[in-house]
């Protein structure tokens, strides 16, 4: 009787050894194959959390700013942005960026405090080794605070090259009254180039009570930037409106993966 209590208890301990090790494993392959949500605090202490797919041998960043509401950060694997074979998640990894998609500070708006959310965004880049190399991209508000504040902020940053992809949205600081001037040569060095994309209904809600014309604040954006010696595209998409999707499938990825070497 002995003797069979004591293979029992050793065959029980193999299979909960065993239970363990394969936990870790799948623990270990979920942090290095997926999303997993920390925070970050700046120094002028605003606190945020942000969503990472660190890339194994990253090359860079792909840092993208959810629009109005955080639908992106709230669903990270939705097929409208972020998830999907096609999605921003796909293209992060397929070009081996760490992808970071970090959640407003203020509410679920970008450009309530812009100023102190944008510098939170550069403080939070610039604690990742490979932000050397980053591609900064947006949806509607988070298009907005990248075009009003964070590219003014860049020359506080050793980025070399990447560039700005915008969805949505993307108005002029000095329509804004925020800056006049924003000379490229006085941000950064090398290539950084700036493409909009945007639908050719994106006039905003008639019913709203102030409609967000992102196709004029787009057009205003671009020729900012072009006039300060940015290199810009911006392209119309026909037949689409504020979101860029058929089925709610979004194309944000397709475009990207375009747009990215």
């Amino acid at each position: 009787m002995k003797i069979i209590i004591h293979l029992n208890v050793k065959g029980i301990l193999v299979i909960v050894i065993t239970v363990l090790l394969l936990l870790s494993i799948i623990i270990l392959f979920l942090n290095s194959n997926g999303l997993h949500k920390k925070n970050f605090v700046s120094e002028n202490g605003i606190e945020g959390d942000y969503l990472i797919q660190q890339a194994a041998d990253s090359e860079g960043i792909l840092l993208w700013l959810h629009g109005d509401g955080a639908y992106e950060f709230k669903h990270p694997y939705s097929k409208e942005y972020l998830g999907g074979k096609n999605g921003i998640k796909a293209v992060a990894e397929e070009k081996n960026l760490t992808l970071i998609v970090p959640h407003t500070p203020s509410a679920d708006t970008w450009w309530e405090n812009g100023e102190d959310n944008a510098e939170y965004l550069i403080e939070l880049i610039s604690t990742f080794p490979e932000h050397q190399k980053v591609w900064i991209s947006g949806f509607s508000g988070g298009a907005e605070i990248t075009t009003y504040w964070l590219i003014e902020k860049l020359k506080r940053t050793d980025i070399k090259s990447g560039g700005v992809i915008l969805f949505g949205g993307g108005g002029s600081p000095a329509a804004e009254g925020i800056t006049d001037s924003l000379r490229k040569e006085d941000v950064i060095d090398g290539s950084f180039p700036i493409t909009w994309f945007i639908g050719e209904n994106d006039t905003g809600d008639s019913n709203d009570e102030n409609p967000f014309n992102a196709l004029a604040a787009s057009k205003q954006g671009e020729r900012f930037y072009r006039d300060q010696g940015w290199k810009t595209e911006r392209i119309i998409l026909k037949n689409y409106g504020h979101l860029l999707s058929e089925n709610n499938i979004g194309m944000y990825g397709q475009l990207l993966d375009e747009m990215i070497p």
